[in-house]
């Protein structure tokens, strides 16, 4: 029997209207994950993220490994939790990369291996995940799992430090202020540092005690206008 033109058409719509409501049913669950992990209820956010993982939601796989990795909700398990992160992984989500990077940078459930994090902070960074090219950057400064190499590191904090990452902030300020690679720059130093300071990095505060000694008094008043001008613009704009 030959289907007519209209019924195939109201039969396509059908599918469409139908994959939309799942789509939304299935945004409301994950939401519903979202709100329960952060009042603390972390068995309800496990069962709303659990089938959604089991259907392939990468973001939900992400989700569960990490509640497996943290024990929330569920008795904690690094096997497990690297299983879900690779899942994730194998759909190039991006902070499930940096996960699985991290377990093994710090040798979380598996044997430390500096070399095999470097390469999943690099994966994880070609998405420019902010904490992934922080990772990547601490690694190049301190030569971990990699050549050393300031250059590369400094470039790295300084992108995500511009994604307002407090972390790279900080220290991308350390950076400059040590003179790592290149001469010190306390008046750099100083804008970042106190970037990172209102961005809540105590540890900022270290360098930025040090660039106010090695500052004049106008430098120290033309750096403040500096961190105002960076905030109002953009830190894209920030030196």
């Amino acid at each position: 029997m030959r289907i007519s033109k209209v019924c195939r058409t109201l039969s396509l719509i059908f599918v469409i209207v139908l994959q939309y409501e799942l789509a939304l049913a299935q945004d409301d669950r994950f939401d519903a994950g979202v709100a329960a992990n952060e009042r603390g209820h972390f068995a309800t956010a496990l069962r709303a993220w659990l089938p959604m993982a089991e259907e392939g939601v990468a973001e939900a796989q992400n989700n569960v490994g990490h509640m497996y990795e943290r024990g929330l909700g569920v008795a904690q398990n690094y096997a497990l939790a690297m299983q879900w992160y690779r899942r994730a992984a194998d759909q190039d989500l991006a902070e499930a990369q940096l996960n699985i990077g991290l377990l093994y940078y710090y040798g979380y459930g598996v044997a430390t291996n500096h070399r095999e994090a470097v390469s999943w902070f690099r994966a994880a960074a070609e998405s420019e995940l902010p904490e992934a090219e922080y990772m990547l950057a601490l690694a190049y400064e301190q030569g971990t799992g990699i050549g050393l190499d300031y250059r590369e590191a400094r470039r790295l904090f300084l992108k995500s430090a511009r994604a307002n990452y407090a972390p790279a902030q900080m220290m991308f300020a350390f950076m400059l202020q040590a003179g790592e690679g290149i001469d010190s720059d306390p008046f750099r130093a100083y804008v970042w540092g106190k970037i990172a300071e209102l961005n809540g990095s105590e540890e900022a505060l270290d360098v930025t005690s040090i660039a106010t000694v090695l500052l004049e008094d106008e430098e120290v008043l033309e750096a403040d206008a500096m961190v105002r001008q960076c905030l109002e613009q953009g830190l894209e704009t920030c030196p």
